[in-house]
């Protein structure tokens, strides 16, 4: 019995490991995180750059705001040991302060590029925006550029159409009633996360079934065993 719960346990387990190990969102991606603010309100917007074991330093982290989206106000955090460039567009028309005050550009790109060594293999670097009002859409995309220090570029781009999981999911934050700051591609980290509690409730279930067999043992010892040959008596 024991061998057998044994047996089923390891199976779940290296059934969710491949699962992680194989799951192309177990591998660091860029991710956009929303602080507060939904549409027509302000947020703060941070993005997480990973430095990949596999890739060399980064050097550059470009982020565009669509063309198709106009926000009143961005404002980027400077980094240290970055230096920071931003781009603006022409709006037409014209959108409007809460004051009434025209205002005919917005922030079209912000660039940071790195003055000393970058985001190294194995660590990560925060870039902030502070951005408002918001638009009023269910989640909002930001392509992202990371420039590595050998002049190679992943381009952080791809649409997340539900149940999809690209290798280069564009940073994106929901600012519906749903807002949970979650990047895309977590459809495939949903599954590795379900794919963990199952393997944790086969092994309570097995450890509490052993348990049980345990106990029932001990109270009986003589359970399950033969019983003893009757012995024959002849009277003569």
């Amino acid at each position: 019995m024991l061998k057998i719960l044994v047996r089923i346990v390891g199976i779940f387990i290296l059934s969710g490991v491949a699962a992680l190990l194989a799951s192309p969102s177990a591998a660091a991606h860029v991710d956009a995180i929303l602080e507060g603010g939904g549409p027509g309100e302000t947020g703060l917007i941070t993005l997480r750059v990973p430095g990949e074991s596999a890739n060399p330093a980064t050097t550059k982290v470009e982020v565009r705001i669509p063309d198709d989206i106009q926000i009143r106000t961005v404002l980027a955090r400077p980094v240290p040991g970055w230096k920071l460039d931003i781009t603006k567009k022409k709006t037409n028309p014209p959108i409007y302060r809460d004051d009434g005050t025209p205002v005919d550009e917005v922030v079209s790109s912000v660039t940071w590029t790195a003055t000393g060594p970058g985001i190294l293999p194995g660590q990560f670097d925060d870039f902030v925006l502070e951005a408002g009002p918001l638009p009023d859409i269910e989640a909002l995309d930001l392509p992202t550029y990371q420039t590595f220090v050998d002049g190679t570029t992943d381009a952080w781009t791809e649409p997340v159409p539900e149940g999809s999981d690209p290798e280069f999911p564009v940073p994106s934050v929901n600012l519906g009633a749903s807002s949970d700051g979650a990047s895309g591609g977590g459809s495939a980290m949903t599954s590795v996360i379900a794919w963990t509690a199952l393997g944790f409730a086969v092994i309570a279930v097995a450890l509490g079934i052993f348990s049980i067999d345990r106990a029932r043992r001990s109270a009986h010892p003589a359970l399950g065993a033969e019983a003893p040959p009757e012995r024959s008596t002849t009277t003569e």
